[in-house]
């Protein structure tokens, strides 16, 4: 049964406190073997990058994939892996073999995914950031992607006027496999779809997370 836990904090500094410091205990709790984490895009993380760059971790342990991903260079303003790059890898000591970038599509990424894995497709802890929309990940309202229950990874494409349209996104399959997923919102223009999420609807994608493991629903009155 999902242990759901809902908070909501007066900043974001707060917020992004909270999540470094849940970050910090779930890896170290785990004694043993390697912390495999999915990281979200979006403005909201961006805080809780630079926290967890000023702490003293056993960086080596922790392998680092993407939630989802624009298909551009990692080096474009575009790119959420290049976005983690600027403000948490590049601050700490990790192996590079360590960082796992979307290279090239969908099929391929999840092979990744999976060496580390295994069958299971489970990520011991998944950042989301929580769209206006109700999306998370690149899974939006009415996308295809909304239905892949086979793939742990799948393509999708962002709706009209929004770019880079193609994206690679982790499914609802491997999300709801994660040990602890966590998802951030952050300002007054949020507050109505995150009540939404927190309830469960599932008129929005986010309402329709139901992970095994821990789920943190986490809220901030100003971004």
């Amino acid at each position: 049964m999902t242990r759901r836990s809902v908070k909501r904090f007066r900043t974001g500094a707060a917020m992004a406190g909270f999540a470094a410091r849940l970050f910090s205990s779930l890896l170290l709790k785990k004694r043993s073997g390697k912390f495999l984490v999915g990281l979200s895009g979006g403005r909201t993380p961006e805080r809780l990058f630079k926290i967890l760059s000023t702490l003293r971790l056993p960086w080596d342990r922790v392998v680092f994939f993407m939630s989802d991903e624009r298909l551009v260079p990692p080096a474009s303003p575009a790119s959420n892996f290049g976005a983690a790059r600027r403000a948490l890898f590049s601050r700490i000591k990790i192996p590079r073999g360590n960082l796992r970038p979307v290279r090239t599509g969908a099929g391929a990424y999840e092979k990744e995914l999976l060496k580390e894995t295994g069958p299971s497709g489970r990520l011991d802890l998944v950042f989301l950031g929580l769209g206006e929309d109700g999306h998370m990940a690149s899974l939006f309202p009415g996308s295809a992607a909304l239905r892949e229950r086979v793939k742990f990874v799948t393509g999708a494409r962002a709706p009209r006027g929004i770019k880079p349209a193609k994206r690679v996104t982790l499914t609802f399959k491997a999300l709801n496999r994660a040990g602890t997923l966590v998802l951030l919102s952050a300002g007054p223009a949020k507050k109505a779809v995150f009540e939404k999420a927190a309830l469960g609807d599932r008129s929005i994608p986010a309402g329709r997370l139901r992970p095994r493991g821990g789920f943190h629903l986490l809220y901030s009155e100003k971004e």
